[in-house]
């Protein structure tokens, strides 16, 4: 909720501050401008994010490590170890 009336408010500052830039506007189209703005701004984040967390589950579920571990050069101590004890049982259970 708190978000919600953050980003009214803000779009509404947006809104009266652009009447300086286009002062013929009416003060009501640019707050329609500023709130339709608003909601773009909105639906690219909303979009972003899915887009962002879909590709981290991909990546988890083809047996990546943690997207965070993307940054380092090498993966967390203990992993490599971990991955090369599960190799060793799925490879004996077969065998």
């Amino acid at each position: 909720m708190k978000a919600l009336l953050a980003l009214i408010l803000l779009a509404s500052l947006a809104g009266v501050a652009g009447l300086q830039l286009a002062p013929n506007v009416p003060l009501h189209r640019a707050l329609l401008y500023s709130a339709g703005g608003a909601v773009v701004l909105f639906f690219a984040l909303v979009i972003g994010t899915i887009i962002t967390l879909t590709f981290a589950q991909f990546i988890l579920r083809k047996g990546g490590t943690d997207v965070q571990w993307f940054w380092f050069p090498t993966e967390p101590p203990g992993l490599a170890k971990l991955r090369a004890r599960a190799l060793d049982s799925q490879a004996q259970s077969k065998g």
